[in-house]
């Protein structure tokens, strides 16, 4: 019901934002200067090289092997750099991920803390499907998050250590649906196992009204071949078709101190 026409699902963006212990632009100079992340991080970047322009000069063309999921893989990119900004933009033109991808492009952008104590990058992947069988590229973000994590940088690049604990992961794909249609679907929160039976076993409110801020309710959820629990409390902003989940309980809560899922549906 929430895809009348079906879902698009071509088109999408994929956002991770964690925190440094390190000057911002020194963590931008060491991603900007490739030669040095394979020597950093071998058992995720085996080799980097320029095979078109210079490598730290926008327009040229690099060729990274790397290894992902148990294969050893190529992405061939066209790289543009803003040092004003700290942002680097890999735009795919080769390689094996082009097999799912219209285009695949990757932004890495380092800014400083606003408390002047490390940076903030963020990685963005925008991608387009070559059809619907093509996966969403969610398995790229967590391999370009361990790049960010503290154990996977070069040790100039954190001399006083990485924080990791705090971060921001966001997700975004078109759906032919009207978006208050849409908003309604998920803040009426009982259809959403009987569309996705296999993601979600079951949801109740135990505490509240299900469709009022405020209110508490908790799910069952498969993942990774397990069957989990997570507790949350429930905020809508139906001006904004907005919902904030914020968990207060549950298998999430035995790796994180503050985890929040929120849902903006917006009109395209």
């Amino acid at each position: 019901m929430a895809h009348p026409h079906g879902i698009s699902g071509l088109v999408g963006k994929l956002i991770a934002e964690s925190e440094v212990n390190c000057n911002a632009d020194k963590y931008y100079k060491i991603l900007k200067h490739h030669e040095e992340v394979p020597e950093a991080i071998p058992h995720i970047i085996t080799s980097a090289k320029a095979v078109e322009g210079e490598g730290i000069t926008s327009g040229c063309i690099k060729e990274w092997e790397y290894n992902h999921e148990g294969k050893e893989l190529v992405f061939k990119e066209k790289t543009t750099y803003t040092d004003e900004t700290r942002t680097i933009h890999h735009s795919g033109v080769g390689g094996d991920v082009m097999n799912d991808y219209k285009k695949y492009d990757l932004t890495l952008v380092v800014n400083p803390k606003a408390d002047g104590h490390g940076s903030v990058v963020k990685w963005t992947i925008d991608y387009e499907k070559i059809n619907e069988d093509s996966p969403v590229p969610i398995p790229y973000l967590a391999l370009l998050n361990q790049i960010t994590e503290g154990d996977q940088l070069p040790p100039m690049a954190h001399p006083h250590g990485i924080s990791g604990l705090v971060g921001k992961l966001v997700a975004e794909s078109e759906v032919h649906c009207n978006a208050d249609k849409y908003y309604k679907i998920f803040k009426h929160h009982e259809d959403v196992p009987k569309a996705v039976p296999h993601i979600y076993t079951g949801v109740k409110v135990v505490e509240g009204h299900g469709i009022t801020s405020g209110c508490i309710k908790e799910w069952g959820y498969n993942h990774e071949g397990k069957t989990l629990v997570v507790r949350e409390k429930t905020t809508y902003d139906d001006e904004t078709r907005t919902i904030l989940h914020s968990a207060i309980g549950g298998d999430l809560m035995n790796d994180y101190k503050k985890f929040d899922l929120i849902l903006v549906v917006n009109p395209k």
